[in-house]
């Protein structure tokens, strides 16, 4: 008798071991599940302290300035501000550099712009940067996809390459118009001074 009950005994720790080791795998398989579902998004930031010490009413009215301001370069629309966050979303225009293209990704470049400000300071961050063709035949969707959302048939690596790069370029067209109305001091500067 004291061998049987030996043997139920390992029989049962032996059954409630691979219970647990694979109750145990399940999880980490879930676990994996959650962080391959989550993508990495490129988010562009920049914090910037400005040395007018300026309120966060006064930086307001500058990003308002900023939203209001049309661009030669790209069309802002969706534009909203609350608080001390004004956003909008930007478009720009892409086409092809060469006469003929084998794939015609001609369409547009868009992204997320939200500019937050505080006293003395503000960020702003660019993301949500996507391509859409206007065909809809060769839309790359977000530059963070390895490989173009209509697939490499339509857009090569080389060509989703390109777009990408103009895509980060047109980021830092954005972020070099923003910088110099955000620091012009409009409280000081009433204009026409003798």
């Amino acid at each position: 008798m004291n061998s049987t009950f030996k043997s139920i005994i390992i029989c049962f720790v032996f059954i409630s071991s691979n219970q647990i080791f694979s109750q145990t795998k399940q999880e980490q398989k879930k676990e994996e599940d959650e962080f391959a579902v989550k993508k990495t998004e490129t988010k562009i930031f920049e914090v910037i302290t400005l040395p007018d010490s300026a309120d966060q009413k006064e930086l307001n009215m500058r990003a308002d300035i900023w939203l209001k301001k049309e661009s030669n370069s790209y069309k802002k629309t969706n534009g909203s501000q609350s608080n001390n966050k004004t956003e909008c979303t930007i478009s720009f225009q892409i086409k092809p550099k060469i006469i003929n293209p084998e794939i015609d990704y001609t369409g547009k470049i868009s992204m997320k712009l939200v500019i937050e400000c505080k006293v003395g300071r503000y960020k702003y961050t660019i993301s949500d940067i996507k391509h859409t063709s206007k065909n809809g035949k060769a839309t790359g969707g977000s530059i963070d996809n390895t490989v173009p959302e209509c697939g490499t048939m339509h857009i090569t690596e080389i060509e989703w390459k390109k777009i990408k790069g103009e895509a980060l370029q047109n980021v830092k067209k954005v972020s070099d118009e923003i910088k110099p109305i955000m620091a012009y001091d409009t409280a000081n500067n009433t204009g026409d001074e003798w």
